[in-house]
This record gives C-alpha cells, sequence and structure tokens, in this order.
C-alpha cells in the first residue's frame, strides 16, 4: 500500500468522519431544546462513561491483533482509538486496518480484528435483542426478520454448492479490485484468533461495553427527569443499534436514532419530545464525544509510520 496515500487518505476520514458528526448531531431543534432541558451534572459521569467504552472496545482490539504483531499494547489501542471518527464514513473501519499498516502490519492480518470486531458487537447485540423481546412484542417482528435472515445466510454457508458459488464470488470480486493476494491473505490469516480465550474474552469485553452504553442512556434519561424499566431500557437500545448496523449506514445514522425513539415512546411513558431529547444526547455523547476524541488522538498522539520504528527500538 502506497504510504503517501494512506496517510493523507487516513487524514481525509477523520476530518471527514467529523464533520459528519458535526453536521449531525450539533445541528436541528431537538439538539437545542436536549442542551437546554438536560441537569448537567450528569455530564462528567457520562462523558467518563464514554471513554471507558472506547477504551474497553480498544482492549478487545488489543485482543484480537496481538496474534498478528509484537506492536506493544499502547500502539495497538492508539490506533484504535485514532481510527473512531472515520467509522462515521461508509468503509470507516477500514481506517483502523490502514493505522496498524502504518505500524507494519499487514492489511491482511490488520484486516481480521477489525472484522471480528464488527461481528463481536453484532453476535452481542442480537443476542441480547433476543432475550429483550421476550418482554415485549414490538420487538419480535423485527428479531425474529433478523434472526431469518442470519438462517438464511447460515445454510447458504451450510450447503457446498451455495459455499463454493460465494467464495467463487468473493475471489472474483478481490480480483476484479485488485486485492485478491491481501483477501487470500486475510482467509489464512482469520484461524489465529479462532481460539477460546481470544473469543470468549473478546465477547466478554463486547458485553461490558454493550452495559456501558445502556448505563450511558439511563443517566441520559435521569438527566432529563424520566426513568425507564431495565428491560424496556435495553430493548430501546439493543434493537435500535442492531437495525442501525444493519442498514448499511455508517454509524446507523438516521435508522438507530429513529427506531430508539418509537421503541421509548411504545415501551414507556416517556412523551415524544423528552424521547427525541434523550436519543439526541446520546448520540452526542456516544458518537460525536468519541469522534472528537479519536481525532484528538490521531492528530496529536499517533506517529504513523514513525510507529513501527518507536516500538521497535
Amino acid at each position: 500500500m502506497n504510504k503517501t496515500y494512506l496517510k493523507y487518505g487516513l487524514h481525509v476520514a477523520i476530518l471527514g468522519g467529523l464533520i459528519v458528526a458535526g453536521f449531525k448531531y450539533l445541528s436541528g431543534e431537538e439538539i437545542l431544546a436536549a442542551l437546554g432541558s438536560f441537569d448537567y451534572r450528569y455530564t462528567p459521569l457520562l462523558l467518563a462513561l464514554s471513554v471507558a467504552y472506547v477504551l474497553v472496545k480498544g482492549w478487545r482490539f488489543i485482543i484480537l491483533t496481538q496474534p498478528y504483531t509484537d506492536l506493544p499494547w499502547g500502539v495497538i489501542m492508539r490506533a484504535y482509538v485514532a481510527g473512531q471518527a472515520a467509522t462515521l464514513l461508509p468503509g470507516g473501519v477500514a481506517a483502523r486496518a490502514g493505522l496498524l499498516n502504518q505500524a507494519d502490519v499487514p492489511v491482511s492480518k490488520g484486516s481480521v480484528p477489525v472484522a471480528f470486531s464488527s461481528g463481536m458487537d453484532q453476535v452481542v447485540l442480537i443476542s441480547g435483542a433476543l432475550i429483550a423481546a421476550l418482554w415485549f412484542e414490538q420487538g419480535r417482528t423485527p428479531i425474529f426478520i433478523i434472526i431469518g435472515l442470519i438462517v438464511l445466510l447460515a445454510g447458504l454457508l451450510i450447503v457446498p454448492v451455495t459455499r463454493q458459488f460465494m467464495a467463487s464470488t468473493a475471489d472474483w470480486i478481490a480480483a476484479k479490485c485488485g486485492v485478491e493476494e491481501k483477501w487470500h491473505g486475510f482467509l489464512k490469516a482469520v484461524p489465529e484468533v479462532f481460539t477460546w480465550p481470544i473469543i470468549g474474552g473478546g465477547l466478554a469485553l463486547t458485553a461490558l461495553t454493550v452495559i456501558l452504553h445502556l448505563t450511558i442512556l439511563y443517566f441520559v434519561i435521569l438527566g432529563l427527569g424520566e426513568t425507564m424499566r431495565l428491560s424496556a431500557l435495553v430493548l430501546a437500545y439493543i434493537l435500535p443499534t442492531v437495525l442501525g448496523r444493519l442498514s448499511g449506514l455508517p454509524g446507523g445514522v438516521g435508522v438507530t436514532e429513529a427506531s430508539m425513539v418509537g421503541f421509548m415512546t411504545s415501551t414507556s411513558d416517556i412523551g415524544s419530545n423528552t424521547a427525541i431529547a434523550a436519543v439526541a444526547l446520546f448520540r452526542i455523547v456516544t458518537i460525536l464525544f468519541a469522534a472528537l476524541l479519536g481525532a484528538l488522538v490521531y492528530f496529536v498522539g499517533w506517529r504513523g509510520e514513525e510507529e513501527a520504528a518507536a516500538s521497535s527500538s
């Protein structure tokens, strides 16, 4: 990969993610209304929880990356956090593989922790949505649709003919994009993370990140003078987050917010205006603030190509 193109591509991705976050989460009447009605005594706690969320995800990224490199854990953590803003752009999660590549981790190997991070998020969130749907009929239809799609995909992978067709299609696409060698390198690298300590530890940390986000949402609602039952809170966070991720939109923008408002108002006594304010504040704390934190780490604490040399000295 051309290091110069990578360097400036990462600059553009980080700045682009910040711009997207700013326009999305700092504009609109609902944002002003939310900021005007919130009890700011909860702000330090919410920001601390948001930082903890990013660091726990970074810890998981370290566990998933260590089979492929001898880099110090601090470098891997900074690579993860520095790529936070870029995730708000289409395909922006790949920025983390690019950051690792600057530290001399091949893209084919650096892509494995990126892919498994997203996969673990989906596994834990869908499992949580299944549990939450037991309490609320409103959540059963969408979660059953999601499960049906997963079963269909699993069935296609199990049947030899369709599995071979999908593998051939993936190879064809990789060849057309000029990344066939990297694609095959990725497939060869995947088995290295299939150990009980790595998979088990990664899933446990993923569950912890979900708990941290639920805690943030709880205190945001409390700061607006409202409360929600735990089961309703879980459903209002987990299912919209799953739907947002499956939408293919970066950060689930639009889909997640609308779904959260809908589930909050249908499973509790919270009014629509308060629900809109709560979701707006929640996304500011968890998305915009995290993007700002990541940009700060990238522009101040990330040394680019010097990371590998500094780590080996």
